[in-house]
């Protein structure tokens, strides 16, 4: 008996049906910055790096996390930049 098959879910060579059972390996940093600021700003509530970072935490795969760390840190920086420049 082979114990050491894989789930029909865990089937590496369909990306596209993985990438539809699990919406968080598409992520885009810049949308995910964006919308968390929104969802901040709906609740009254301050937007912050640490509070941006906690939530794409949560929204990355973890053993993809050390990965996408800088990706997810350089898209809240350019949403900041962009921010500040629309007050302005």
């Amino acid at each position: 008996m082979d114990n050491n098959r894989f789930k029909e879910s865990q089937n590496f060579d369909n990306l596209e049906s993985n990438k539809a059972n699990n919406p968080n390996l598409d992520t885009n940093p810049n949308q995910l910055a964006k919308d968390y600021a929104a969802d901040m700003r709906s609740k009254n509530q301050e937007a912050t790096h640490e509070g941006f970072m906690n939530h794409a935490k949560n929204t990355c795969p973890p053993d993809d996390w050390s990965n996408k760390q800088k990706e997810y840190d350089d898209a809240w920086k350019r949403n900041a930049e962009q921010v500040s420049g629309d007050d302005e």
